[in-house]
């Protein structure tokens, strides 16, 4: 398996979670895993879990939220806009957009739905 086909099995299978396209949805705004944990009715494990999974791929990006206290804490939002799954002959490809109109794609060549 090359590190194209890892990288777009990672991303399905983050869209293909119920938990991650409910946090996906939910974080138009940065959020704490605590707060995407009661925004989407999550056990607080279940929710770091799963922002661990998407974060792993382009979907959800990570920042740090600074408090004037010291007690400062990842963040997450977002990473994409639009996201398109594009088949051909030469494989299954997604395609996702930035806000900031930036693009990167997965391409994994001759890969089967199977």
């Amino acid at each position: 398996m090359t590190e194209a086909d890892e990288a777009l099995e990672t991303a399905f299978d983050a869209l293909s979670d119920p938990d991650c396209r409910a946090i996906l949805a939910a974080v138009d705004d940065p959020m704490t895993t605590s707060e995407i944990a009661d925004a989407c009715d999550l056990a607080l494990s279940t929710a770091y879990r799963k922002v661990e999974q998407l974060n792993a791929t382009p979907l959800l990006t990570e920042g740090v939220r600074f408090d004037p206290d010291g007690d400062h804490a990842a963040e997450y939002s977002r990473g994409v806009s639009e996201a398109t799954v594009s088949l051909s002959d030469a494989g299954v490809s997604l395609a996702v957009e930035t806000d900031e109109a930036a693009s990167s794609s997965f391409d994994a060549v001759g890969v089967s739905a199977d």
